[in-house]
């Protein structure tokens, strides 16, 4: 059939458009909106699994008495924090909008954020954090974690008081003893100053620990100092961060065994409001019914039992999300017993290991026997005394040999043999029988992971250095303050703030603040303490963290300790969770909070 004229010129028409939208450069046809990844408001919902230490439960939600990483990551959803950690472990503003440091480096000014409320409308202010920083060391609180306070100026003297109780408050009735109004002052609702002992360029780091965030002084003192947190959601959701609790249901009390914690949102949260709309955690007693149900569909992040990794990785739709722990194994090597005392013994027992077998050994995460490749998911060998994801993690770092990165992993029996013989000639007569003997302890109460450990430290020791007596022996306890003195002892370090100073002069300086590291070690290399003096002393991030890493070097090569190797955390995305991130301290960083979201 012939098209009529009408026809004819309809298309003649819609091809002299489709030209000339060409030749403007404009798409043919019209490109359609992108549709909006994200769920809807509604459905904005992220359901994590959790277990924590203490039986699944959380232990205690006082951010004064907060001991555990689990309770951290939980509580800091909803306590305002001065200053809490970026993604990168970075300390950044929070509740403080800004901060000033004094030339001197002695006095901390904080400027608040206007309009903070708690959701029952009570301010949150100057006063609010003046009182729980001062309530943290107060010696009728008896915070256990008070020593994350001890560099204000004041706060041993009256962390150390005899409790004078005030039996309204539950706290020190003395009140001219009281850091308000001296070290910890406030000039005005908005503004905070905290007065240093001494310069610290790591106290902003600390400070993201709970002791220094804001309690709800209301509820305190309605409830008492140790009775407050029962009562959190009694009037309705409360908090006075990004989050407000809404449920907490103890998993003890649950007949599946199961608990919850659920906030909410908080829309009068003064920042960035976060994505989601609601986080659903359920609490498990039990890790492995934790596991089913994440296999078996229920819920969206979870951490992976290391008897599922295969498991985990073989899900569809889910990713396996890999992060290196705050954490290292290592030997601790006492300069003070023969033969250790002398540096050569002490690098060449160090060189001899292969920290990729170690690494391997002692992998006791399950009642499983696990293949070399999980192992590995869950270890990571390292020749390193400050940890992969602390601010100043060195790649250029060296063992006493000078290799680096994955040489240094593996053993150098032709260095370690020539320091070893070089001793031996000096002091044994050339003859390896006639020195000292070695003793490595296996702690009967340490887990079975850290004897199967000892017992291959021994192997490799034995294979390198033939003829020298190297033998295990029985000990009663892990510490050292409860058995005698040690050659050498399997041990471990975790970070309490993700600061080099935590991993450095806390525990390898001359005088330790830290009893069990290098006080028990004996450590002492002059040069070491000088740099981490005037490390710590820094506020210049830039200046301050090559110092570090000297030192870390320094220590190295003196043998200070043997690094062995860190642990790894494994968890469980769903694939519909966009923007979620576990730091190397193992909480969630509120800023990751901010910007999470479901999609479709």
């Amino acid at each position: 059939m012939k098209p009529s004229n009408r026809t004819i010129l309809a298309l003649t028409s819609s091809l002299l458009l489709a030209v000339l939208l060409s030749g403007c450069g404009l798409p043919w046809p019209f490109p359609q909106p992108t549709p909006d990844p994200k769920l809807p408001d509604a459905q904005q919902i992220l359901r994590p699994l959790a277990s924590g230490p203490n039986a699944g439960e959380i232990d205690i939600f006082d951010p004064g008495q907060i001991q555990f990483g689990f309770d951290f990551d939980k509580a800091q959803m909803i306590y305002p924090e001065l200053i809490t950690l970026s993604d990168d472990l970075k300390p950044i503003d929070w509740a403080a909008k800004n901060h000033e440091v004094s030339s001197d480096g002695l006095t901390y000014t904080f400027h608040l954020n206007s309009g903070m409320k708690w959701s029952d409308g009570t301010a949150i202010d100057a006063n609010t954090f003046a009182y729980s920083i001062n309530r943290s060391l107060d010696p009728c609180f008896a915070s256990g974690v008070s020593y994350y306070n001890l560099n204000i100026k004041g706060a041993t003297d009256y962390n150390r008081k005899t409790c004078d109780l005030n039996s309204t408050t539950g706290l020190d009735k003395t009140a001219p003893t009281a850091l308000i109004g001296k070290s910890i002052t406030v000039s005005d609702p908005l503004t905070l100053k905290i007065t240093m002992e001494a310069p610290a360029a790591y106290f902003l780091s600390k400070m993201s620990y709970p002791t220094f965030w804001g309690v709800p002084k209301q509820l305190i003192d309605k409830y008492g100092q140790t009775k407050w947190t029962d009562h959190l959601t009694d009037n309705g959701p409360f908090g006075g961060n990004v989050y407000l609790l809404t449920t907490w249901r103890h998993t003890r009390t649950s007949p599946t065994g199961r608990g919850s914690l659920i906030f909410e949102r908080n829309e009068h949260f003064w920042g960035k409001k976060p994505l989601l709309r609601r986080i659903e955690y359920t609490l498990y007693g039990d890790v492995n019914v934790l596991w089913q149900d994440f296999a078996q569909g229920t819920g969206d992040v979870a951490s992976i039992p290391s008897s599922q990794y295969a498991t985990a990785r073989a899900l569809k739709g889910v990713t396996v999300q890999q992060t290196p722990m705050l954490v290292y194994w290592y030997l601790r090597l006492n300069w003070q017993l023969a033969p250790f005392d002398d540096v050569r013994v002490r690098q060449a027992f160090s060189l001899a290991l292969d920290r990729n077998a170690l690494a391997l050994q002692g992998a006791s995460f399950s009642q499983t026997i696990l293949p070399p490749e999980t192992i590995r998911a869950y270890r990571q060998p390292t020749i390193h005394l400050v940890p992969e994801g602390l601010p100043g993690y060195n790649l250029d770092l060296t063992d006493a040999a000078g290799r680096k990165g994955k040489d240094a992993l593996t053993p150098d029996l032709e260095a370690a043999r020539a320091l070893a013989s070089a001793y031996s000639a000096e002091k044994c007569g050339g003859d390896y029988a006639k020195c000292p003997p070695i003793t490595i302890p296996r702690p009967t109460r340490s887990p079975s992971s850290a004897n199967v450990v000892a017992e291959a430290v021994l192997d490799q020791a034995r294979r390198a250095f033939p003829g020298w007596v190297i033998q295990l022996e029985e000990i009663g306890g892990v510490e050292l303050k409860v058995v005698p003195p040690l050659q050498v002892l399997l041990d471990a370090w975790g970070a309490d703030y993700p600061d080099p100073q935590d991993f450095l002069s806390l525990l390898w300086t001359t005088n330790p603040p830290y009893p069990y590291g290098s006080a028990a070690s004996h450590v002492s290399v002059p040069l070491v303490d000088a740099l981490l003096a005037q490390a710590d002393g820094m506020n210049d991030q830039s200046a301050r963290i090559p110092l570090y890493q000297l030192a870390e070097q320094l220590l190295v090569n003196q043998g200070a300790a043997v690094p062995l190797y860190q642990p790894l955390q494994n968890d469980a995305v769903r694939s519909r969770v966009s923007g979620w991130r576990v730091a190397p301290t193992l909480q969630t960083p509120l800023a990751v909070w901010q910007r999470v979201y479901l999609t479709r």
